[in-house]
């Protein structure tokens, strides 16, 4: 048998190495084009926990929060949660910092059918709640006033007695 000289392992490891590097090089260019897209959260906005935000401390009814999510880590995945003022879990929204590092969501407290029941619009006045299952940030919080956005009063609409049970 014929032992192979370091000059032959050499010429092997020469193209591994390099295939090594090219991918390197490939994985960071990815990652710093990703990390380009990412939308910062707006300095001005206060109502923050961790990668998570939300632009007001308040908002009347009919009123939209406009959620950003920005920078989460591959390792960060769970649920959104949504609480309403009675302590009922409103509306849930999937998170996966795997599948998407950042992305933004509106959402609308409302009369309409999301789960849980809320008959009439006074039900939507009060402290709500955001809280993060599956990682460790602290839960985010704003209140619903018992103003209207002009029109908001023709959107929300209590719902008939009958039909909220």
């Amino acid at each position: 048998m014929k032992k192979k000289t370091t000059g032959q392992k050499k010429k092997k490891m020469g193209p591994l190495i390099s295939v090594i590097i090219i991918a390197a090089i490939i994985a960071g260019g990815i990652y710093y084009y990703n990390q380009q897209k990412i939308p910062p959260i707006d300095p001005q906005w206060q109502n923050i926990s961790g990668p998570f935000a939300i632009n007001k401390f308040q908002y009347k009814l009919d009123e939209y929060v406009f959620m950003v999510v920005s920078n989460l880590k591959p390792n960060e995945a769970g649920k959104i949660i949504i609480i309403d003022p009675k302590g009922d879990i409103y509306y849930t929204i999937p998170f996966n910092g795997t599948l998407k590092t950042s992305f933004h969501q509106l959402f609308k407290p409302n009369t309409i059918d999301v789960g849980v029941k809320v008959c009439t619009p006074a039900e939507l006045v009060g402290r709500w709640g955001i809280s993060f299952q599956g990682v460790p940030y602290r839960p985010l919080s704003f209140n619903v006033t018992n103003d209207w956005i002009p029109g908001g009063q023709a959107e929300v609409k209590a719902i008939p007695p009958d039909l909220c049970k």
